[in-house]
């Protein structure tokens, strides 16, 4: 599992916020924010002016490679949203955890792991072996500050909560915090 596919897009995905965190290098106090903190700023708290805004797209144009406008600026209003119509958060943590899935769930279309109960996909819930790793993994592939012990103790009720769906658990991570 530690070269798949799925493990990789979710690295790069947090690889392309920090390199959005980058491309604000123009805001100094941007380098002291935290990347949990970045991901949730407004984009016009960070880049106010036009100049700012327009010193973003060239950034972002050349790292991460986003070709951004300055509608997308104002369609999206936070950096987690903005990365998140170019790479989707929630596509990627769900491919991740698939992968961890019963072979029932495990090889089938990511729609109805997504659609599956919770205690179908991780069968013996926050104490069971399959969400045990699966936390693991994502703990090592999350920043810890994005996949926070709080955020984790929520998670791990819904993990056991037999009404939700992995959609609900996704979103839950996704959400980051």
């Amino acid at each position: 599992m530690a070269d798949s596919i799925e493990k990789q897009n979710l690295l790069l995905w947090f690889s392309y916020l920090h390199g959005l965190q980058n491309a604000c290098s123009f805001n100094t106090s941007v380098k002291n924010l935290d990347l949990l903190t970045f991901a949730n700023s407004k984009i016009v708290s960070i880049a106010p002016s036009a100049n700012e805004q327009a010193q973003l797209i060239v950034n972002a144009k050349s790292a991460p490679g986003f070709d951004i406008s300055t509608a997308d600026l104002a369609t999206y209003a936070t950096f987690e949203a903005l990365l998140d119509h170019f790479n989707p958060l929630p596509t990627y943590v769900a491919a991740y955890l698939q992968t961890f899935a019963p072979s029932s769930l495990g090889g089938g279309s990511l729609v109805d792991f997504l659609n599956a109960s919770v205690t179908v996909a991780f069968p013996g819930g926050s104490a069971g072996p399959i969400w045990g790793t699966s936390l693991q993994m994502l703990q090592s592939v999350m920043p810890a500050v994005c996949f926070s012990s709080k955020l984790q103790v929520a998670v791990a009720k819904t993990v056991d909560d037999g009404t939700k769906k992995v959609t609900d658990l996704v979103n839950q991570i996704a959400t980051l915090g």
